[in-house]
């Protein structure tokens, strides 16, 4: 009886977990053609500032993209019972933790700090594939560690405008992202509204990539 009931209450706590994250066919589709922001913001800024890091940039976010568009097409397209406990989704998420790797060199041209981001973000990728942490609903935790690592050396070079630009519009679009607010003030589109400010977010780092001397 007891393992009844808390299977009961695990399946019940699962239901209101995907309600939570359930965004509407289109809603998904616009999640997916949104992505293409911050590469092309990329694309223009490589091809405008051709610094060897701004390219490498464009390199991270390149790498990431097919896997995210496919990913929120999927599930635009209900190819997936769980639009969140899939591998597509641990995919996307690792896809993110490389680019985090990536970046970590692009903005802070140190080859012993990008090996310090690359070892946290293989650790997070074995998380996110490990059976007892890959649907503990703290995925975003590791990934948001990744982001202010990468981000860091933009303050440690003393470039606080880029910084703070690209920590506000992360912040701001990222709280659309957050599911209640998501739903009760933007009805379930804040995930595309967060990719959409990722273009002012790329051209931050862009911008900041671009100071670094070679």
């Amino acid at each position: 009886m007891e393992g009844s009931a808390r299977k009961a209450a695990a399946g019940k706590e699962e239901t209101s977990h995907a309600e939570l994250f359930a965004m509407s066919p289109l809603q998904e589709f616009f999640n997916a053609v949104t992505m293409l922001f911050p590469t092309i913001a990329l694309s223009h800024y490589a091809i405008n500032w051709p610094h060897p890091f701004v390219v490498l940039l464009l390199l991270g976010t390149v790498s990431h993209l097919p896997v995210s568009f496919t990913y929120h097409m999927s599930v635009a397209f209900s190819r997936y019972d769980d639009r969140l406990d899939n591998d597509m989704r641990r995919l996307d998420q690792s896809m993110q933790h490389v680019l985090g790797a990536i970046f970590s060199y692009a903005l802070s041209g140190s080859f012993a700090y990008m090996l310090l981001n690359l070892i946290y973000n293989v650790y997070a990728i074995i998380l996110l594939w490990d059976p007892q942490t890959s649907n503990d609903g703290k995925r975003w935790f590791p990934v948001m560690i990744s982001v202010l690592m990468y981000n860091a050396p933009m303050a440690w070079r003393s470039d606080y405008e880029n910084f703070m630009i690209a920590f506000f519009s992360m912040g701001l679009g990222g709280m659309s992202f957050i599911p209640w607010l998501n739903k009760r003030f933007f009805s379930g589109w804040g995930h595309s509204i967060f990719h959409v400010a990722l273009f002012l977010y790329a051209r931050a780092l862009a911008q900041s990539a671009s100071k670094i001397a070679i």
